[in-house]
């Protein structure tokens, strides 16, 4: 359609700037393909990550004042429930990861700085650290049901690589800034979260799942809860999680059988029930999540695989489309064609 339209303007002798009018309006159309296909992959956008903050941090109050009888000397175990944040950095990374950094010295006005880099994230936070990892040692931070409390910053000098595995988690509870430090030839890969009581979230991972508002939830009770330390027993702490958790997760496993996410992901599907279970999941909510499940992963016909490919092949196609349609309809009303 595009050549053929461009091919009667030629023929047609219509001057230059049409011209590029109409393939200016064809490149917003496959930028707007380009939009698609990001959104399509996974990635989270600036807005979504704001979101996340939003939610976070309105959970995490919500948390804390539902438990205020449980903890004693509340203002230095929740800094970030007596302090709203004034500086709000994002970072996402289109390679790697993505990173939240709250800020809670005064400024004259509350202001967000999000962006989004080419480069893995790590790169972003530690510019100085080594791009050539194949002769450093491991130092490996392997996953567990806790997090890894480090109490002192980190420095890395001596030709070490410190990888925090994926589904690990890393508590700093340090007054520097920063857990690492790269002082020489050394690197630092996140695959996991690292967490710090300041304000630092950050994960090896920049989808719309992890950094959804769920997720967010469920973020701020499990660090409600590391900043808790040895304050709440085990029975308190199970009390909190059936509280909050049960709400979240249910959030979580709906969206997840809507998106279809399970179809391809079947041990994330078991784990979030298995979670479930544990904080006494119904037997009518267990059979109703089955059913949909079973719904979702149920083998489809021939033609429903044909069909599907075929959407999907032409779904990002007929948009750009839609948008030459539209703007040759607009042209020719304006008289340019």
């Amino acid at each position: 359609m595009c050549f053929n339209i461009i091919l009667a303007l030629l023929k047609t002798k219509i001057r230059k700037r049409h011209i590029i009018l109409l393939a200016t309006l064809i490149t917003v159309s496959l930028l707007i393909i380009g939009v698609s296909l990001t959104q399509k992959n996974g990635i989270m956008s600036e807005k979504e990550l704001e979101n996340y903050v939003e939610a976070y941090l309105k959970k995490y109050k919500e948390v804390v004042e539902d438990n205020l009888h449980l903890v004693h000397d509340i203002e230095n175990v929740f800094f970030k429930y007596n302090n709203n944040p004034r500086v709000v950095y994002g970072v996402i990374s289109k390679d790697h990861g993505a990173a939240v950094v709250l800020k809670y010295e005064a400024t004259e006005k509350v202001f967000w700085n999000i962006k989004v880099i080419d480069k893995p994230l790590e790169f972003y936070f530690w510019p100085n650290m080594s791009s050539d990892l194949n002769n450093l040692k491991i130092v490996k931070i392997a996953s567990s049901d806790s997090p890894y409390v480090l109490n002192s910053q980190i420095s890395i000098k001596n030709l070490a690589l410190l990888l925090v595995s994926e589904g690990a988690s890393l508590y700093y509870a340090g007054e520097d800034e920063s857990p690492f430090k790269i002082e020489g030839p050394g690197a630092v890969m996140i695959f996991g979260e690292v967490y710090s009581k300041s304000g630092l979230i950050m994960k090896g991972d920049n989808t719309k799942r992890a950094w959804s508002t769920y997720q967010a939830g469920l973020d701020a009770l499990k660090h409600f809860v590391w900043e808790c330390g040895d304050r709440l027993n085990d029975t308190v702490k199970k009390q909190i999680e059936t509280k909050h958790k049960m709400p979240l997760l249910l959030e979580k496993v709906n969206e997840n059988l809507n998106n279809k996410y399970y179809k391809d992901h079947h041990e994330d599907f078991y784990s979030d029930l298995h979670e479930l279970e544990k904080l006494g999941l119904s037997e009518e909510m267990k059979a109703s999540i089955w059913s949909k499940y079973f719904e979702l992963t149920e083998e489809p016909s021939l033609w429903d695989k044909f069909l599907g490919s075929v959407l999907s092949d032409l779904r990002s196609f007929m948009l750009g489309v839609l948008v030459t349609v539209i703007a040759t309809i607009i042209l020719r009303h304006l008289g340019y064609l």
